[in-house]
């Protein structure tokens, strides 16, 4: 895990400076490493780019240090010590509320860090019995129990039994499956860039720490979007990678709902039709969202024949996966040159194509397939019919300040706060029909679920029926995959 240290002098100076009451300038500069800790970690949960671990970047709310941090008679640590040529943190690029970005800092001469990616190698690389290597993965009972305390701190003191279910998902952990996946990133993983090493490492460690310190549970704090989505705060399931997923859960089955937010759409495709085309089927009117919905593989061999030259480089599953993220982009409304807006804690974002398909060529060739301008009229045809839906029926919601983009209502949030109101729905109906059979979900991740058993044929007919039958949808599909443990 990620350590902090302040320098000596530093301690010497403030305890120079404070010398009554006695111990306070160490308790003082104790709480602000502790904070600073902190912070860093959270940095490196969220991922840093190359550019930054190149330069010992660090992307973080910069003032939280004078906000949160301690205070001496009054007078804010953090101030004290940039007033007395003693800065902990250097802004590199100053961070703006209007923008939404955080600043991005380097440490100064007085902090040194021990960075978990490093550190965890060596000790791994040196451990020479099965002891020795629990020891390193998780074995300080104290710094687990510490870790707890930062990351939980009502859990015991202020939340009942009650209150803590309402508060946090709880997620079963296979300890040694997650061990088997920390050793692998640390030690044959040869592909990842340093940044995203540093990032899957510390989330795993983060995770094996509290698994050990509860005897196998991780705790995710629920963080209720306004557009309906319930998310969770820090490391959870919804935001590690999948490898690191399937490490954390071990043996297990996962049910995606499958095309969903395409699915939801052709629900409304039959009452749109006839306002689109009466002399046509709507299976005719519609029939790019139909061909992807109903036939995947090959709407993107399709695509991917218009898309990618021959001489290209990348793999077929790589170009599919392109294609994927791009049509779910376009599904919410996503512009070809559109820059959109990104988010770090679960508020709507419209990412840009351009963004997805970062090859101009490729990009341009995408957008010129005919099964794509199809799909992209298709798509806007029911994006501006769900809009104007809402508009009729919820006038204050849809010209609120939440669905609009500046000063005028945006119609990708409009659709985005629709799908997501009914994707919520319809997982709830899942998992109220599964708990009718005891089964329950071991985690959940927006229009997927987990158990840890795969579900008996007509279980999985029921939950799909009642989904059908309780939103009025008929295309709500399952894609099952079985989720194997980290050997």
């Amino acid at each position: 895990m990620l350590k902090v240290e302040i320098s000596p002098v530093v301690y010497i100076k403030l305890e120079a400076a404070f010398p009554k009451p006695t111990g306070k300038a160490k308790k003082a500069l104790d709480k602000m490493s502790f904070l600073l800790e902190a912070m860093l970690s959270k940095c490196v949960q969220r991922g840093r780019d190359n550019f930054d671990v190149m330069f010992n970047l660090y992307s973080m709310p910069a003032d939280e240090l004078n906000q949160k941090g301690p205070t001496i008679k009054k007078i804010r640590l953090n101030k004290w010590l940039n007033d007395n040529g003693l800065a902990l943190i250097e802004k590199v690029e100053v961070g703006s509320n209007l923008t939404g970005l955080v600043s991005k800092v380097k440490l100064t001469e007085y902090v040194s860090i021990t960075k978990g990616v490093a550190n965890i190698s060596k000790q791994i690389a040196a451990a020479t019995t099965d002891a020795e290597l629990d020891l390193v993965l998780g074995g300080d009972v104290q710094k687990n129990a510490e870790l707890f305390a930062q990351l939980y701190p009502d859990y015991f003191s202020y939340l009942s039994r009650t209150a803590r279910d309402k508060v946090f998902d709880t997620v079963p952990i296979d300890v040694a499956s997650l061990k088997n996946y920390i050793v692998w990133l640390c030690t044959d993983a040869k592909h990842f860039s340093l940044g995203r090493l540093e990032t899957y490492t510390q989330q795993a460690m983060q995770i094996l720490c509290i698994a050990k310190h509860t005897n196998g549970f991780y705790f995710q704090r629920k963080k209720r979007s306004d557009f309906g989505r319930t998310y969770y705060e820090g490391v959870s399931v919804q935001n590690v990678n999948k490898t690191l997923r399937r490490a954390m859960l071990g043996r297990s089955w996962e049910y995606d709902i499958r095309c969903s937010v395409v699915a939801w759409k052709l629900n409304f495709a039959q009452e749109l039709s006839p306002y689109v085309d009466p002399m046509k089927d709507y299976r005719r009117n519609f029939w790019a969202s139909l061909w992807y919905f109903e036939a995947r593989k090959e709407f993107l061999l399709d695509v991917r024949h218009a898309t990618f030259a021959k001489t290209a480089f990348t793999s077929i599953e790589f170009q599919d996966g392109l294609i994927k993220e791009a049509i779910t982009a376009i599904s919410f409304g996503a512009r070809a040159d559109a820059k959109g807006w990104r988010t770090a804690n679960g508020r709507w974002s419209n990412p840009a194509l351009a963004g997805i398909l970062t090859n101009a060529q490729e990009r341009e060739a995408f957008l010129q397939s005919p099964t794509i301008q199809a799909f992209i009229k298709e798509q806007s045809l029911l994006d501006e019919y769900l809009a104007d839906g809402l508009r009729a029926e919820m006038p204050d919601l849809y010209y609120s300040d939440l669905l609009s983009s500046g000063k005028r209502p945006s119609k990708s949030k409009a659709v985005a706060y629709m799908y997501q109101h009914s994707e919520t729905q319809v997982m709830n109906v899942a998992r109220t029909t599964l708990a009718k059979y005891g089964i329950k979900t071991i985690a959940n991740i927006h229009d997927a679920f987990v158990v840890r058993k795969k579900l008996p044929s007509y279980v999985r007919d029921q939950v799909l029926y009642e989904m059908q039958a309780q939103t009025s949808n008929e295309y709500w599909r399952f894609k099952a995959e079985e989720l194997e443990r980290f050997n």
